[in-house]
């Protein structure tokens, strides 16, 4: 009988401290959300390449825009069990109200291959698509990749894709009319190197310019 107690009491006191350590761990991988944010979308996967995922949040900051509320980027590490602040970028996450007659642009935001792609859409009768992909290189998060849509029905459609890693350019527009059932197809390309790649930080999706040179094609990405 004191056997079986005593058994019971060793139970009772390895259940409570497996318990109480679970709970703390808990408590020290919690990220406290920053006074007035709000978290609006989260996100873990390695940035880093050292096949130990990050966290990527992005908080609504609730600070009003010409374009509705302000969205900023944090990104966090594990050290030991704790959440520490890694990067964080305003800009690259478009306001909330950036999507004209569609509301809000943000579409997601997801870690591949160790890099954070953003994307976003919007727009009326007229529909845009931003993708842009951003990877950790040269200690910051550097944008390597642009792919912007945009175009209407019965009107024309536009595509762009730029690596601004090698500067290749590929664009491609294509204009129909519906009742002559007509379409036609414009193809470009070419090498655009950038003297230094832009920053997450301070990036903001629609106002970087490029020009086909000895053309009237203009695109912003």
């Amino acid at each position: 009988m004191e056997k079986r107690i005593s058994t019971s009491i060793l139970f009772l006191i390895l259940t409570s401290f497996i318990s109480c350590k679970s709970q703390e761990d808990k408590k020290t991988e919690i990220i406290q959300t920053p006074k007035y944010f709000k978290t609006f979308y989260e996100v873990e996967g390695d940035l880093d390449e050292d096949e130990i995922p990050e966290k990527v949040i992005v908080y609504d900051t609730e600070k009003e825009t010409d374009f509705g509320t302000e969205r900023q980027i944090y990104i966090y590490k594990k050290n030991n069990d704790k959440w520490l602040l890694w990067n964080k970028s305003v800009g690259a996450i478009l306001p909330s109200k950036h999507g004209g007659m569609m509301g809000d642009p943000f579409e997601g935001i997801s870690v591949e291959g160790n890099c954070i792609i953003v994307n976003h859409s919007g727009g009326s009768r007229e529909k845009w698509n931003y993708s842009h992909t951003f990877k950790y290189q040269s200690g910051d998060f550097q944008l390597i990749k642009a792919a912007v849509s945009y175009g209407s029905p019965c009107d024309y459609f536009m595509s762009f894709d730029y690596n601004l890693s090698n500067g290749k350019v590929n664009y491609e527009k294509e204009t129909e009319n519906c009742e002559n059932e007509i379409s036609k197809i414009e193809k470009k390309e070419m090498i655009a190197k950038l003297k230094a790649l832009p920053s997450m930080d301070g990036f903001y999706p629609g106002n970087n310019k490029l020009t086909f040179p000895n053309s009237e094609i203009t695109i912003y990405y």
